[in-house]
């Protein structure tokens, strides 16, 4: 990219900017707050790794009967757990959207990286498939929503990561045309194919989803310290 002009950084918001098992484990430990008096054994590393088996990085798993991840994991809890009285389905998956957001860790060094961006002159935005209040309730707990120019969420959008659209709203949401734009995202297909074919410049953080072939990224990080390296002086 040439000096000058105004340049754009978006990233995906789960095992990106949010680590999703210390979210979990986090959860899980408010779970067993809620649900305790009511569990045979209020264990809340049991919870995590069952909601972990489940919930895959936020992608759920492949052929779950479930429409949703929160849907997958209540329906778990319900039948895995040792329940003297098991909370409705509805109840569960309440619990799971309210509070889940609200339990959410960053990631290691993201609001720092976010700050030194924003210091050096970068729009910044996220993009994140899922409902929209979710993706805003989780963004506002971590304090990135004054931070950066806008949220996207698939729900809004009306498109899904890998769509290249969903890519191209936000690039023009945060006002850089996409070629100006680096992705940094977790998922090789979602983040770094989608982004790629809507012409931006993917960075892969790897080590959350294996890759199926090669990853045609711009470059690979595997801790977000690593981007200030890339893309400050």
């Amino acid at each position: 990219m040439s000096a000058g002009a105004a340049q754009g950084v978006l990233f995906d918001l789960d095992n990106t900017l949010a680590h999703r098992g210390l979210s979990i484990a986090s959860y899980a430990r408010r779970f067993v707050q809620d649900f305790g008096d009511r569990l045979e054994n209020a264990d809340g590393a049991l919870v995590a790794c069952l909601i972990d088996e489940r919930d895959n990085g936020g992608y759920g798993v492949a052929g779950s009967p479930f429409p949703t991840v929160r849907d997958d994991v209540s329906a778990t809890l319900a039948t895995r757990l040792r329940w003297r009285g098991v909370p409705t389905h509805a109840d569960l998956v309440d619990h799971w959207f309210t509070h889940f957001p609200t339990q959410s860790v960053e990631m290691p060094g993201a609001t720092a990286l976010i700050e030194r961006l924003r210091a050096a002159g970068f729009a910044l935005g996220i993009v994140s498939n899922g409902k929209d209040s979710s993706r805003l309730a989780l963004v506002q707990h971590l304090g990135f929503d004054s931070r950066v120019r806008t949220v996207l969420s698939s729900e809004r959008a009306g498109v899904k990561k890998p769509d290249a659209r969903i890519f191209e709203l936000a690039a023009a949401e945060i006002g850089v045309p996409p070629e100006r734009c680096w992705f940094v995202g977790d998922h090789p297909v979602n983040d770094v194919a989608g982004s790629r074919a809507a012409g931006m410049r993917p960075v892969w953080l790897s080590g959350f989803h294996a890759p199926e072939g090669d990853v045609d990224a711009a470059a690979t990080i595997t801790a977000l310290a690593e981007l200030e390296q890339l893309l400050l002086p």
